[in-house]
């Protein structure tokens, strides 16, 4: 027993040192000075069944409190927007879309750092994160955390953030959703707190079939 012990004494104290939050919290607190934020990205999917990612361009705006916009595929194939309140998912190839309660379960892999995780403090993070591993390859800090909310964690089980330490940017996020696919968002062109007009945050349904 004494030998069971000293062991799990040794895997707690391994644990716990592979978690460095320093950088983590050195980026939270920048992001509590950020009011905006737009960017470019390429998303990176991963299925079981394909032997390559499949890779989309795409940019990315949001605006504090709760507005955000993934635009995905040149031209936009794929719309989410989101007003603070309601989010529009938009196919505009199939020019449908649907509104859904931006607090809803199928709109967090949009929100996934919204304001509540984004309030400039570790203990507000880990209110919407458990914190499991770090490590610092090339340069960048990578931190592995998993969504607390039980319902969102049927969808999204992971969650991978790559975060430059110099800069405080963030370079890459990257989720494993339920069906084991993984979504990769590889972050460029940061521009921090630019002048967003107001219909970046809404979608014109003209024409469109909206359920």
């Amino acid at each position: 027993m004494r030998l069971i012990a000293c062991l799990l004494a040794t895997l707690t104290t391994l644990a716990t040192a592979e978690l460095d939050t320093a950088p983590l919290e050195a980026w939270l607190a920048k992001q509590s000075r950020v009011r905006s934020l737009e960017a470019d990205f390429i998303q990176e999917r991963t299925l079981p069944a394909l032997r390559k990612p499949v890779s989309t361009p795409g940019t990315f705006s949001m605006q504090k409190p709760g507005k955000m916009r993934w635009e995905l595929g040149e031209p936009v194939k794929t719309l989410a927007v989101s007003d603070g309140t309601t989010m529009t998912l938009v196919d505009v190839e199939k020019k449908r879309a649907r509104q859904i309660s931006a607090d809803s379960a199928r709109a967090k892999p949009f929100t996934l750092l919204a304001d509540g995780a984004l309030n400039g403090d570790l203990e507000g993070f880990k209110k919407t994160f458990d914190l499991i591993e770090s490590r610092v390859t090339n340069g960048i800090y990578q931190l592995t955390a998993r969504p607390r909310d039980r319902n969102l964690r049927d969808k999204v089980q992971w969650v991978f953030l790559d975060i430059d330490p110099k800069t405080q940017l963030l370079r890459a996020m990257e989720i494993q959703l339920d069906d084991k696919s993984r979504i990769r968002t590889i972050f460029s062109n940061s521009r921090i707190n630019p002048r967003i007009p107001a219909e970046r945050f809404t979608a014109d349904l003209s024409g469109y079939k909206v359920q």
